[in-house]
């Protein structure tokens, strides 16, 4: 992990495929000098959804991290994965994170942050930069829609799926029961046949 980013590398990270690619490099340039670069260690809490704060924006720097979400039971699971170019904060507000999501880090990491008070000055001083800012913003919030419609619409296939399967199997069970039915009546049938016969067999030696 390095220690130091330049502006040209965290500027890099935030207009890359995962972060803000709609923004150009001389945009990202004049963005990063809001940011404010720091550091945390492996299991810390990055952001939590809905809690104190006015981080704006982050981006994950360097580092892993994870976005967990808490079930009904108190149960945590994993979301998605966080990646260097991974942007998360109370962007999470307009990407659908609700308050009982986490986002922590698997390892050190180095964040980015733009907060409030940094979004204000950006309007104020350049407001072309904010407007590029929000209309990026709205393409990466877009795309995460996009990404979860697919998702779902693949659990919806793959659960198509598996009900049918299940729905197959239930029906060759259903047969299966049936022939098992008919063998145990023909032997029931055999056997009480194979019993009559006996004693038909034994009864001249009675006569006798």
């Amino acid at each position: 992990m390095k220690e130091q980013y330049s502006a040209t590398d965290t500027a890099k990270l935030l207009i890359s495929d995962v972060a803000l690619p709609e923004l150009s490099p001389a945009q990202a340039l004049r963005l990063v000098p809001f940011m404010r670069l720091t550091r945390a260690p492996a299991d810390a809490v990055l952001f939590r959804a809905g809690g104190p704060g006015d981080q704006f924006l982050i981006m994950l720097v360097d580092g892993d991290a994870l976005v967990e979400g808490q079930l009904t039971g108190g149960r945590w699971m994993t979301i998605r994965s966080l990646v260097p170019g991974s942007l998360f904060g109370e962007l999470g507000a307009m990407d659908s994170m609700g308050r009982s999501v986490v986002v922590r880090a698997t390892t050190d990491v180095h964040l980015a942050t733009l907060d409030d008070r940094a979004l204000e000055q950006i309007t104020e001083r350049d407001p072309n930069l904010t407007f590029g800012l929000l209309r990026a913003m709205l393409g990466h919030v877009t795309r995460r829609l996009r990404a979860a419609n697919n998702k779902i619409e693949t659990l919806h296939s793959i659960n198509q799926a598996q009900r049918d399967e299940w729905a197959a199997q239930i029906q060759s069970d259903q047969v299966t029961g049936a022939r098992l039915k008919v063998l145990l009546k023909l032997e029931r049938d055999s056997g009480t046949s194979r019993a009559g016969n006996s004693s038909v067999l034994q009864e001249p030696r009675k006569q006798a």
